[in-house]
Formats: C-alpha cells, structure tokens, sequence
C-alpha cells in the first residue's frame, strides 16, 4: 500500500502554504476549525501547544481544538489564547451515527452526543453549531439526504485538508444549493499540517460565539492554503482517522 494523504501532505513545508492574510477578509478572521492533539486525541502527534503555536507562527487568527470524542477544559483554551496572541476555541469531533461531527459551543461530553437524534435538539437548545466533517468519505452509518442538510447542520466541511476537494469545488457548491455554509479545516494531526486549509470569517472571531453566529449566518467560507497541485491527490487515498 501506498504512502497515505495524511503521510504525503505532513512533508509539505509550511513556508509553501498560502499566506493567510492574502485570504482574510477586510475587517475578518481566517481561522483552522480542525485540529487534534496528541493530549486528547490518539492518533495526533502534536500537542496542543504546538497546533496553537504553529497557527500563530503561520499568521492565522485561531484555531479550534476539535478533540475525538472530548472537549478541553476553557482554562487551557484561555491560556494558549493568551501565551500566543490568537482565539483557541473549544470544539469536538463526535463520532455519530451520520458520520463525524465537529460540534462548537457545547460544554461537554457525552456518549448520547454520539447519537444525531439526541445531539442536534441539544445544539440547538444551548446556541452551539454543528458541522458534518469530511463528507468526501465514506462511512458506515446512514448520511441524511442533501435535501435534508440544513435542518440537522450549520455547515458542511467542504474542504478538508486530507482530502483533494478545493475551494470551487463540488462540496462548496453543495453547500450553497443546500444554504448552509461551507467551511474548511486543516484536519491537523501534526504541527506542520496546521493551516493548510481554513475557513475565513466576515468580522473578527474573538471567541466560541462569534464563531457560531457567523456559521449560522452563513458569513463564513472555506479557504484553501495548499500549493498548487497538492489537492489533487484522489481522496481514496486518504487514511480515516
């Protein structure tokens, strides 16, 4: 078997990534909605001071933690936010019965999360959001219909960075046929793989709210940072973690 996506695109260097203030909206915010790190999440090899570190160092405006399955305390996300001058914002990626998640603005964690019947009344109940996470792959539970995207979802994660889809491409224009927004992240699972996809926002994030409230206002949209031709290695190639 070959060298997986994740494997080929964590020796891109970094300094071959799109600035991220080419791409950041007048007055808005460019920031990496999916990360793991290696204290919460097994398969990562970073920690989380060095994804926020490493966002820093790239130019972006924040980073989501978006831990399998487990959520940092506000404490720690406070501290990153402070120690490197960017909004470390909390999140999770729930391994549901539709496919994986990436939940924002929830204050905890639990197995009935895991179940989309249960999760989405409680999204919607505490003011958080949720977005489908790497449609492009195939899972083993059931998929809500298209038609059927925007009652269950914020966002679809349009461009992921494991994955070969781009900006203009087919989840984007999903995205827009369904009204929901079409948002982008990273999938980092290594300090090197931090900001090469992002979503750009309409006005600052300074926190877990304004991200919510731009997501559900649609006023965000996902941003592409790989060089030319990376994203078109085929997504069949990608390793499911």
């Amino acid at each position: 078997m070959g060298r997986s996506r994740r494997g080929r695109l964590s020796m891109i260097d970094p300094a071959s990534l799109t600035d991220p203030a080419t791409l950041r909206p007048p007055g808005g915010a460019v920031l990496d909605l999916h990360t793991h790190s290696s204290d919460r999440s097994f398969d990562s090899g970073a920690t989380a001071l060095a994804l926020a570190e490493q966002a820093a160092d790239r130019g972006l405006n924040g980073i989501c933690l978006t831990e399998h399955n487990s959520l940092w305390p506000q404490s720690d996300a406070t501290k990153l936010s402070e120690l490197f001058g960017i909004t470390v914002v909390r999140g999770m990626e729930l391994s549901t019965d539709v496919g994986h998640v990436l939940v924002y603005g929830l204050d905890r964690y639990a197995p009935t999360l895991l179940e989309i019947e249960q999760l989405r009344p409680i999204v919607r109940a505490e003011g958080a959001a949720m977005v489908l996470a790497h449609p492009m792959r195939s899972h083993s539970g059931r998929q809500p219909p298209w038609d059927e995207m925007r009652e269950w979802f914020e966002g679809i994660e349009a461009v992921n960075g494991d994955n070969s889809d781009s900006a203009d491409g087919y989840y984007v224009r999903q995205a827009a046929e369904v009204n929901v927004a079409a948002v982008g992240g990273s999938d980092a699972h290594s300090r090197v793989a931090v900001g090469r996809v992002g979503t750009a926002f309409a006005s600052p994030v300074a926190g877990v709210g304004d991200l919510v409230d731009q997501l559900r206002a649609g006023t965000a949209s996902a941003v592409d940072m790989r060089p030319s031709g990376v994203s078109s290695v085929p997504a069949s190639t990608v390793d499911r973690g």
